[in-house]
């Protein structure tokens, strides 16, 4: 009998050990370690903060928020969230964004602030705003700092995808790449998509709570330009 548990013991170690050695190779083939690199996608995400890039989903679709070689630099990894595919017309209007001549739907949240000692100056004063296109749901920040300007109309090339930062204001992104002219990223350029899953409210911002369940329970009938 004692022999019996022990095998089954050793048996049921090496799955664990096997699982394990599978989990890992996982995350090895299928997912890139990825670095923010600035607040550009604050409060998705903060400055040196790690997220993972999944290999296995490149697929440009509206919300995602993908990993991508910056075309302007391809030695350089960036991640955006895209807001338009190929044909789509985008443009800014202050802080609104349209699709096609469709408005981005959008609910504010309340004010909200934040430091990055990267930037000049490294307090921010803004406000959080859901926004939501394709399957996803999202807070970007807008930062009463900086005036918003308008950008485009862009027209979306075929085989490119259009990008935008969540700190719309403090964003390199496709308004303003290849000086000035505006432009998308080609496909090829794509690392994978960040899963960021549910809405978080950033650090601070937890008396916002209510705020956010209000809008998410107001999720529009449409959230795609067609």
């Amino acid at each position: 009998m004692k022999k019996r548990t022990v095998v089954v013991l050793v048996v049921l170690g090496a799955l664990l050990v096997l699982v394990g050695v599978a989990l890992v190779l996982l995350r090895v083939v299928f997912f890139v370690p990825f670095k923010q690199p600035s607040s550009s996608m604050y409060p998705s995400s903060l400055p040196d903060s790690l997220i993972f890039a999944n290999r296995a989903d490149r697929t440009p679709a509206y919300g995602a928020v993908l990993v991508f070689k910056y075309p302007e630099n391809p030695a350089q990894d960036f991640d955006k969230r895209v807001v338009g595919l190929p044909g789509d017309r985008v443009e800014t209007r202050g802080t609104l964004l349209f699709i096609d001549g469709w408005e981005v739907p959008h609910c504010l949240v309340g004010k909200q602030s934040y430091d990055d000692a990267d930037t000049a100056p490294p307090h921010h004063e803004g406000t959080l705003e859901v926004e939501w296109l394709g399957d996803e749901a999202y807070l970007v920040f807008h930062d009463e700092g900086r005036e918003p300007r308008d950008a485009g109309p862009f027209t979306v090339k075929s085989g490119e995808y259009f990008v935008i930062g969540d700190n719309r204001e403090n964003s390199h992104d496709s308004r303003y790449w290849f000086g000035g002219a505006g432009g998308g990223v080609p496909n090829e350029n794509t690392v994978g998509r960040v899963h960021t899953g549910t809405i978080r409210l950033p650090r601070g911002a937890e008396a916002l709570r209510p705020a956010l369940d209000a809008c998410l329970a107001k999720k529009p009938a449409k959230t795609r330009p067609k």
